[in-house]
């Protein structure tokens, strides 16, 4: 095994992205069946299963229960429109049917809308969607504080034991959000989803302030994606908001990356070559994704 393999032992990908996701016509990627068995074998802890149509709370037991792998599989739910929007009900539910994280919304969000994110794209895959109603989530009243149903999707998290993902929502709400959950006792169990991503572009001064109230700061491998940072620039973010709170994650599903394991540990490398150590890079990797989701 090599310096690469070995940093695979243990990780968690919080936010990997179910191959069924799309349509029927859009399955060309590696399918859960298959990879998974190959991060076992490179040491790989667990993963979250994400859809940005529908909860995979559905499929989930299903791929754990005929995939022979050491590797657990948590479902998760995003709270969009077609999957009944940011209610404490969709929470109760992800819940009892055995999920374990909660998203934002991602294309229903205004965040996402106004930057053209992956609401933008929704089109490429559904012709219809552009006479879709998006609802523009939003989660701020006029004096930009945190509205009652943020606070009540942070305590149906809490309630239900959940991990709760920022989404596509901007970081101006999610600063609100974690805010809220610090005062709950339940700010570790938050995450800033792909902070450097265009839609959320998170300045590093409002990172550190996250990670200070007791959140994590995730950064996806595509933040190191031909013309975006380079991994020595990443990593000085890193060290900036503080190693402790920071979650490397794949964000995977393009179709032309490598599965999953592989890309985690491509991207592991990047952030080595960049300047983390063996052990920083397990912190980010295992240690932090494990804190984040209630694990041991």
């Amino acid at each position: 095994m090599t310096l690469y393999d070995d940093m695979m032992e243990g990780v968690i990908d919080v936010h990997c992205h179910i191959d069924f996701e799309f349509s029927a016509k859009e399955r060309k990627r590696e399918p859960e069946f298959l990879w998974i068995p190959k991060a076992d074998a490179m040491g790989m802890r667990g993963v979250v299963l994400k859809s940005h149509w529908w909860p995979t709370a559905n499929v989930v037991p299903y791929i754990a229960a005929t995939t022979p792998s050491k590797v657990e599989i948590w479902s998760s739910v995003v709270l969009n429109a077609t999957a009944g929007g940011p209610s404490p009900c969709i929470v109760e539910a992800c819940a009892e049917l055995g999920g374990k994280m909660v998203f934002l919304p991602t294309w229903s969000a205004r965040n996402d809308v106004q930057h053209k994110g992956f609401s933008h794209r929704i089109q490429t895959y559904y012709k219809s969607h552009a006479t879709l109603e998006n609802p523009n989530y939003y989660f701020l009243d006029d004096k930009g504080k945190l509205i009652p149903r943020g606070h009540e999707i942070i305590e149906a998290c809490k309630s239900h034991d959940l991990t709760l993902g920022m989404g596509h929502v901007s970081w101006q709400e999610s600063l609100a959000f974690i805010a809220a959950a610090r005062d709950l006792g339940y700010s570790h169990r938050l995450v800033i989803n792909h902070a450097q991503a265009h839609m959320i572009n998170m300045p590093v001064d409002a990172q550190k302030q996250a990670a200070d109230l007791g959140a994590f700061v995730e950064s996806c491998w595509n933040a190191l994606a031909p013309g975006r940072l380079d991994p020595a620039q990443l990593v000085a973010q890193f060290r900036a908001v503080g190693l402790h709170q920071i979650v490397a994650s794949t964000d995977y599903f393009r179709p032309y990356s490598p599965n999953p394991g592989e890309l985690f540990r491509m991207y592991l490398g990047m952030l080595h070559e960049g300047g983390l150590s063996k052990g920083e890079v397990n912190q980010v990797a295992a240690i932090n994704p494990a804190r984040l989701m209630g694990l041991a």
